[in-house]
């Protein structure tokens, strides 16, 4: 069961960074997008549609910003407490409920 304990929480910290760098290949994508935008809306005359269209890049970029995850330092992260059903992959035939 220790065995199983460690792998889990091994498996456990993968997942957590194979989400944080799909978190950033989404907001590089993301990132890229507003840029394309903006260099589409400098090209725009002043006005009311223009103003609209860079309000709107506002929010985006800043909406990246909160979504990138390389704006926080990266950690270990906390590993829950696993179920039995948890354990079982690491188990191969034993049961996580006893004998």
């Amino acid at each position: 069961m220790d065995e199983a304990r460690v792998q889990y929480a091994e498996a456990y910290r993968v997942r957590h960074f194979e989400a944080q760098e799909a978190a950033w290949r989404h907001t590089t994508r993301l990132a890229e997008y507003v840029s394309a935008v903006r260099t589409r809306v400098e090209t725009m005359p002043p006005g009311r549609t223009r103003t609209e269209a860079e309000t709107w890049i506002d929010w985006a970029a800043a909406r990246v910003e909160h979504l990138n995850p390389l704006n926080t330092p990266p950690r270990l992260p906390d590993i829950p407490e696993p179920r039995a059903d948890d354990l079982r992959p690491f188990l191969r035939h034993w049961s996580p409920y006893g004998p």
